[in-house]
């Protein structure tokens, strides 16, 4: 579906409810009080009135008789501009001194869990925001010790947010991060020249940039405008969590392990954030809530690359919300996604697997015949998710189950653009699979004190919801079991495979315990632990003559795959890891503070 089209649907829809917005009159000033018409005569009459009081003694009176003059020419005729400061009267008045907005709130301060500042009619809010979150990993397993997977402290999110609302119906979002932190040019290959000018290059004349310097990139996060014209009827333009799957519209600040299950991040919605617009809303009983929209689908701040967007959607029921029950908060939902990427210009990589420790367990790049070659995203692009919650007293049972299929080219690297047309790609295949995952966790203290899962609804302050005299404090304890079970094939849909393919079986299990303590909704201290699992994983090349290998029956490789053998480096005795290899283990920890 081409994108400009349907993208001017939200975009109408948004000018013609401001338009209605301007036509409605406004509310009438009350009136100013008209001068008393017989204030003022009364005024005037009283000097007539008084004349002949002072007409008796004038004769005895005549050495002061200029005393009445002065006052004559002036003082009556003064009473008229006194009509003057009812002109002003009607004026609002600047805010009171004693810091109270016109309905006896404060203009500023904390409430909700928000810190605010507003205008004295209330027509415009602002909210201070934020996160930080500071990550150690560590990892363990077979051959672990020679990669680079090394324990660290690192920043994982600095994310400065201002949000607000203009005349109760509109909301806004600036944020950026300003996280990971990382290193630059880790192996140093990084070239930044390759001779002098005017000078040949030769095997010498390369010039490279420092290794492993310091990196710190700034992004846009989420940037938007909603405009809510019922709570059933919300129209949101910009940047942010795209509505596919319950726990990739669940912030980052409250998903209940450190990041996203491997069915969300990297199976089902790896860009995690989207640019465009999404209508959607929820039933004043919670009984339903629905999202949709049309956006780029290229990911978080790319240019759509071919005219085409992605449709996505999300719904959601919860049956028993009218009723008195332990769980009346079950939640049953499905997502849904579509598009098409042009062979002709879309030219970046298919998404890379990661485990919740970032270790890459599959790429979309391998040596073929031809050289290095890269897996693109080409066709269509299809996703159909379902999702449940259970929760029953103090535990949660949550899970989602998401199925894609992907189309893809493969193309030489250094050739991925055709310049308009397809005359690059060695073939065309797709990506299809299963993935989902399963998570028990049980409350301690008040449950849900980051609120329900798959919410994203906007900040607001409500003065008649008053705030908790102490803070809720609680301990959450999970444990959870993944899978992602894929398939890649090549050359399904045009042209050979490649004699040294990458084809075959992508799986991946993780076993993972978590801890959160939460100090109210604003400081959180966690822990995780992550067993992953890469079942008949092998290393590219044989270590031996009819030694294990990488092959159809999994692409998935651990840590310990990847090592060069051991002959190549003298650091190492033997292959057993480089051979055996099959599992990784992962210790994170975070230290979180949101606003």
């Amino acid at each position: 579906m081409k994108f400009p089209s349907i993208f001017l649907v939200p975009t109408l829809t948004l000018f013609a409810f401001q338009a209605l917005a301007e036509e409605a009159p406004a509310n009438p000033t009350a009136p100013a009080a008209k001068p008393n018409a017989s204030a003022p005569a009364t005024a005037a009459a009283a000097p007539t009135a008084a004349t002949p009081v002072p007409v008796t003694p004038a004769p005895t009176e005549t050495a002061p008789a200029p005393a009445p003059v002065a006052p004559a020419p002036t003082f009556p005729p003064a009473a008229a501009p006194t009509a003057a400061p009812e002109l002003v009267a009607p004026i609002a008045p600047i805010a009171p001194s004693n810091g109270l907005a016109k309905d006896g709130n404060p203009l500023a301060g904390w409430h909700n869990e928000l810190f605010y500042l507003r205008d004295v009619d209330d027509n415009f809010r602002l909210y201070v925001q934020g996160r930080a979150q500071v990550d150690f990993y560590s990892y363990a397993g077979p051959g672990v010790s020679n990669t680079s997977l090394k324990p660290t402290l690192f920043l994982r999110r600095i994310r400065p947010e201002i949000t607000g609302e203009f005349f109760h119906n509109w909301w806004f979002s600036i944020a950026g991060d300003f996280g990971a932190t990382a290193l630059d040019n880790p192996d140093g290959k990084n070239e930044t020249s390759a001779a002098g000018p005017g000078v040949a290059p030769t095997d010498t004349s390369g010039k490279y940039a420092g290794a492993q310097t310091a990196r710190v990139s700034a992004a846009p996060t989420d940037v938007f405008l909603n405009y809510r014209a019922d709570p059933l009827f919300n129209v949101q333009i910009g940047q942010f969590d795209a509505p596919f799957m319950m726990e990739n519209r669940t912030s980052d600040k409250f998903i209940p392990f450190m990041e996203r299950s491997l069915a969300v991040r990297d199976v089902g919605i790896s860009t995690n954030k989207e640019i465009g617009a999404m209508f959607w809303g929820e039933m004043p009983d919670k009984y339903w809530f629905y999202s949709a929209g049309l956006f780029n689908g290229d990911g978080q701040n790319k240019l759509n690359t071919d005219s085409n967007g992605d449709i996505l959607a999300r719904t959601f029921v919860h049956p028993l919300a009218g009723e008195k029950s332990e769980i009346k908060d079950l939640q049953i939902g499905a997502s849904f996604r579509y598009g098409q990427r042009d062979k002709r210009f879309t030219n970046y990589d298919y998404n890379s697997f990661t485990t919740q420790g970032n270790y890459t367990f599959w790429k979309p790049t391998y040596a073929g015949s031809e050289g290095t070659t890269h897996i693109l995203p080409s066709g269509a692009q299809l996703g159909i998710a379902g999702e449940l919650r259970v929760p029953i007293s103090m535990v949660d049972l949550t899970s989602e189950l998401v199925y894609i299929h992907n189309d893809t080219r493969e193309v030489q690297e250094g050739f991925q653009t055709g310049q308009g047309v397809d005359a690059t790609s060695l073939r065309r295949g797709d990506m299809h699979g299963v993935s989902y995952y399963v998570q028990a966790g049980v409350w301690f203290g008040k449950r849900d004190v980051t609120g329900l899962p798959g919410y994203e609804n906007m900040p607001h302050v409500d003065f008649s919801k008053p705030d908790p005299v102490d803070p809720p404090h609680a301990l959450q304890l999970l444990v959870k079991w993944e899978q992602v079970n894929l398939k890649y094939t090549g050359a399904s849909r045009a042209g050979l495979a490649d004699l040294k393919n990458a084809d075959g079986n992508i799986k991946a299990n993780a076993f993972s315990l978590g801890a959160n303590y939460w100090v109210s909704r604003h400081i959180r201290l966690t822990a995780n632990y992550v067993l992953n699992m890469f079942p008949d994983s092998a290393p590219s090349s044989a270590t031996s003559m009819g030694g294990p290998v990488w092959s159809s029956t999994n692409r998935a490789q651990a840590p310990g795959n990847t090592l060069a053998p051991a002959s190549k480096d003298s650091t190492r005795s033997d292959d057993d890891a480089r051979n055996n290899a099959h599992v990784l283990h992962e210790f994170l920890a975070r230290i979180a503070v949101a606003l």
